[in-house]
């Protein structure tokens, strides 16, 4: 049987976003693996969060968190910064790949991941360098690559 689901959304706040982020989720068949693989390598590398954007929209396709936050539309605003960002970097005719944002509290780390992911990686604690984060990030991705490639060649019907 078909089922529907109905999303209440305006095209006048982060409402539209979130809806085209629960569809596109929707769609992936190996979300559970995703998930779980993103867990994984978050416990690994010890970071507080992970956020998966698919590469054109940056909706969230998936994440980890280790600790709830109190703002529910912090996803939407995340993405709508990286967004103006990588619109101001294109009409200066520069591609952006990855950013890197440290201050005492964290470091963020935005980069390019697979074809058709970035990835967000936050770290607060000091001793784990933004090199190690990065290396870690370049190992991992053969890893998502494979998931990704997986769900490519079995796609839900």
């Amino acid at each position: 049987p078909l089922q529907f689901r109905c999303f209440q959304s305006s095209i006048w706040d982060e409402t539209l976003y979130k809806a085209w982020s629960q569809i596109l989720h929707e769609l992936i068949l190996n979300a559970a693996q995703l998930e779980r693989s993103l867990k994984d390598f978050a416990d690994v590398i010890e970071a507080d969060e992970i956020l998966l954007f698919e590469k054109t929209t940056f909706l969230v396709v998936s994440h980890c968190l280790k600790k709830e936050h109190s703002d529910l539309q912090r996803f939407e605003k995340i993405s709508n910064i990286i967004k103006q960002f990588k619109q101001s970097c294109s009409k200066c005719d520069t591609y952006f790949q990855s950013v890197e944002i440290k201050n005492a509290n964290f470091t963020i780390i935005i980069d390019l991941f697979t074809p058709n992911t970035y990835i967000m990686v936050v770290i607060s604690d000091p001793r784990i360098t933004p090199a190690l984060t990065n290396y870690n990030i370049k190992y991992a991705q053969k890893h998502f690559v494979n998931l990704e490639t997986s769900q490519e060649q079995n796609p839900k019907s």
